[in-house]
């Protein structure tokens, strides 16, 4: 499988190793917090936000050059284009929807017109 973890491992290596950086200082500065160490424990807490910033920049950096280094340009993209064939297509589907359009307008009239003749004029009170 292409997702695993460990492929992960493999493709972004600065990651995990900030993680376990990060987990270290976290611990050195529990460890001096246990001990009643202040200094230890303020070096570690402030390592600690040094490092994960410097794992959620990793990150960061990671995902732009995933997005931007593998994919191919836009010329490499693009194909060639028919234009007046396209021009072309695009003025018969126009006329083929204005004539659908014309042919239900007339059958909505035609039904209308029909509807009168089916009922009686209803008589004026004079």
């Amino acid at each position: 499988m292409p997702g695993t973890l460990l492929d992960r491992f493999k493709q972004e290596p600065l990651v995990p190793l900030g993680a376990a950086a990060t987990i270290a200082a976290f611990l050195y500065a529990a460890h001096g917090m246990y001990r009643g160490n202040f200094k230890q424990t303020q070096f570690g807490m402030r390592s600690r936000v040094v490092l994960q910033g410097l794992t959620v920049c990793t990150l960061v950096g990671y995902g732009l050059y995933s997005t931007t280094g593998s994919k191919p340009t836009r010329k490499e993209d693009m194909r060639d284009i028919d234009w007046e064939r396209l021009a072309r297509e695009s003025k018969a589907a126009e006329e083929a929807d204005k004539l659908r359009k014309e042919q239900a307008l007339a059958a909505q009239v035609a039904k209308a017109r029909q509807a009168k003749t089916v009922f009686a004029p209803e008589p004026k009170d004079k």
